[in-house]
């Protein structure tokens, strides 16, 4: 039996997923630098746990919209996993930002005509 998506859930999951790419595309990152990346790009609009973003760095690669690499970067003890935009996520990337700015502008424009 197929779950119900919640429209809440669906709508941030597809949020998080422009944010990702669009944070992603400026340069490849490592898991624990986008987390503090993502805050301070979207200046604390977009704060995310662990337990939210590595799912969806995950189901990002799964549609192929992403890919990792392990990465010893100098100074580290370990090797540190980084993710970056494959031709299809920066498609993607394109597709869900004129998207975006759409959606946001018609809402802006209905928020400015209820005040």
């Amino acid at each position: 039996m197929a779950r119900r998506k919640d429209p809440v859930t669906e709508l941030r999951r597809g949020a998080l997923e422009l944010a990702l790419l669009a944070f992603l595309g400026r340069s490849p990152c490592f898991g624990g630098g986008i987390l503090p990346g993502l805050a301070e790009a979207t200046n604390g609009g977009l704060e995310l746990t662990e337990g939210a973003l590595y799912p969806a760095l995950h189901r990002l690669e799964k549609k192929g919209v992403l890919v990792s690499e392990w990465r010893q970067d100098e100074g580290a003890i370990r090797p540190r996993k980084y993710y970056t935009l494959t031709d299809a996520g920066q498609e993607r990337l394109t597709i869900l930002s004129q998207a975006w700015r759409k959606l946001a502008d018609g809402l802006e424009g209905l928020l400015e005509d209820s005040e």
